[in-house]
């Protein structure tokens, strides 16, 4: 078992889980899943895809279960009505 100071994405869940995950609520109309604002000069207009910037957040902290994760973003993004 991996210790707590170098768990990974692939411990929790594959790193194509997740983007299968996020690419379903891209294409889910009930979530708000509009790009992000990014400093990465990598896009031009600053603005990162919705999957590509929660897939870099959780690349950038290992820590963090992804399924938790998703859930609360779905919980965030859900669009009310």
């Amino acid at each position: 078992m991996p210790s707590k100071s170098k768990t990974t994405i692939a411990a929790f869940m594959t790193e194509l889980e997740v983007r299968d995950a996020l690419t379903s609520m891209l294409s889910d109309q009930s979530f708000k899943t509009e790009p992000g604002y990014t400093d990465e000069e990598l896009y031009p207009d600053h603005q990162a895809p919705f999957i590509e910037k929660h897939m870099a957040y959780l690349k950038g902290h290992p820590k963090v279960n992804p399924k938790d994760y998703l859930s609360n973003l779905r919980i965030m993004t859900k669009i009310r009505t």
